[in-house]
């Protein structure tokens, strides 16, 4: 009788591989999912903060210029998703409350959600004579 040679592997031999790739493999490609989510995240929160940043600079500039200027009427979009929400509240004559909210559209509406806040600054803005 001839002794038949085995070459290549049996179906089981292949399954219990493929399982073992897949348990082993999984977590790290769960592990960089997760990574690139949290990097995103990270990203526009810091971007929102500079752009929250330079539009509160911009309304200073403006108001030192002029202080009745109606800033908050200006436009919402600030590029690439980013939205602004503006608030001013009357104080007195000479002194004004500003806030500036920014943040990433991501349901892409064209407005801000309470969820899609990712920056809020405010400050007391008074006339100088």
């Amino acid at each position: 009788m001839r002794k038949l040679k085995k070459n290549g592997f049996t179906l089981v031999e292949i399954l219990a591989s493929v399982m073992v790739m897949t348990v082993v493999i999984v977590p790290f490609i769960t592990f960089a999912a997760n990574n690139f989510t949290v990097g995103m995240e990270i990203e526009r929160k810091t971007r929102s903060n500079l752009l929250a940043e330079a539009e509160m600079e911009k309304i200073k500039n403006t108001l030192s210029k002029s202080f009745e200027t109606d800033f908050t009427a200006w436009s919402s979009d600030l590029g690439n998703s980013y939205l602004v929400t503006r608030t001013s509240t009357d104080v007195s004559e000479t002194l004004k409350i500003i806030g500036v909210s920014v943040g990433y559209d991501d349901d892409k509406n064209g407005s801000l959600g309470t969820d899609e806040i990712m920056s809020t600054f405010v400050t007391q803005y008074a006339k100088r004579n």
